[in-house]
């Protein structure tokens, strides 16, 4: 009898050290059905959001920008962008909002500059005309606040150049707040 109760607290040890120190919960950004509801063509020939899931072993969807600049990005492109949480079928404005110029948020930002570093886009700024191709950009898991306000909205960015007063482009991203348990999240996010 007492060798039973023996096995049982091994194996409940063991169940309790390989979920607490082998498998590791992540909470990540998850994007879907993206969107670029404007651009200008003054400044973009074209410009294009995308997001791919690779498969059903990984649930991360990645983010990719496609985009032709027709005049330089540099400081005197602004951008803002908000989160809107959603609530009963709509989606109504938060709090939580960044605003940067072009450089800023390709060079020091971490929490939309890592990915698009991780992307390519490490030259400096100024960005020359041409095209840029952004792919397997993904919101870095550890940037992520841990008390993050809501778990479904939208993430709305608007691009301006406030020096001629317009519009550069809009678009959108529905996002989520998610969880995975695995055991080297590194090999989820690239």
């Amino acid at each position: 009898m007492a060798g039973q109760i023996s096995i049982v607290y091994l194996f409940l040890i063991l169940s309790l050290f390989y979920f607490n120190c082998v498998s590791e919960k992540v909470t990540y950004i998850s994007v879907e059905h993206p969107r670029v509801s404007y651009y200008n063509p003054k400044f973009l020939t074209y410009a294009n959001l995308t997001s791919v899931r690779y498969g059903r072993a990984n649930p991360i969807y990645y983010v990719g920008l496609n985009f032709e600049n027709i005049l330089p990005f540099d400081t005197s492109i602004y951008i803002d962008v908000y989160f809107y949480e959603l609530l009963t079928n709509q989606y109504k404005r938060s709090f939580i909002e960044f605003h940067f110029n072009w450089c800023y948020l390709v060079e020091k930002d971490m929490f939309f500059g890592s990915a698009i570093r991780s992307a390519g886009l490490t030259r400096p700024c100024p960005h020359l005309p041409g095209q840029y191709n952004l792919l397997n950009m993904t919101i870095n898991p550890s940037v992520i606040p841990r008390g993050f306000p809501f778990t479904r909205g939208r993430i709305y960015a608007n691009f301006t150049h406030p020096k001629t007063k317009s519009r550069v482009a809009d678009g959108y991203i529905d996002m989520r707040l998610a969880s995975i348990e695995t055991k080297n999240p590194k090999t989820l996010f690239l």
